[in-house]
């Protein structure tokens, strides 16, 4: 290696951008998948890179990944959800890991991906947020990020999969 040239073979960004080089740090967060009555995925417009992806964010210095999603959807949304299930730990840059932000800064983010059910509010956008809503899967917006599609078909393999019923999931302890 020469330092120029990044790390993985072939690697693309959430969008589908080849990387140019290695990410400059790496990011802790989480992402929720929250569905409506019809099965259908919230999605947000972020205001950060501007394309659709789950709700979610990075996790605050002494918080816990379970709070970190509450407090992410809650802000990003108005939304009240709880954490439901776990579903993986989304890291490798061949699963679009990666977000070149507009300040230049390419961060390979490590992402905890939970289930979500809402408790209680309505859409209201954020600061954070350009737009919301539900879609359904078969037909999300085409300028969808590349890893929300992979955490969706993610958590819907795990769900056709999974058995026994879900519990709330207590990760702060």
């Amino acid at each position: 290696m020469t330092g120029s040239e990044p790390v993985h073979k072939n690697p693309v960004d959430c969008r589908g951008t080849p990387l140019q080089k290695d990410p400059d740090q790496i990011g802790i967060s989480t992402s929720g998948i929250i569905y409506d009555r019809f099965g259908y995925v919230l999605l947000q417009k972020g205001t950060d890179i501007g394309w659709w992806d789950l709700p979610g964010g990075r996790l605050e210095i002494g918080g816990n990944l379970t709070t970190c999603i509450v407090r992410e959807v809650l802000e990003e949304t108005n939304i009240i959800v709880r954490a439901k299930a776990f579903i993986a730990v989304c890291y490798d840059l061949a699963e679009y890991t990666a977000i070149e932000y507009t300040n230049g800064k390419l961060v390979q983010h490590v992402t905890a991906l939970f289930l979500c059910e809402k408790i209680s509010g309505y859409l209201i956008m954020s600061n954070e947020s350009t737009d919301l809503g539900y879609y359904d899967p078969q037909n999300f917006p085409t300028n969808i990020l590349l890893s929300t599609r992979l955490r969706v078909k993610d958590t819907q393999e795990f769900s056709r999969s999974y058995k026994g019923s879900f519990n709330v999931i207590e990760l702060e302890k």
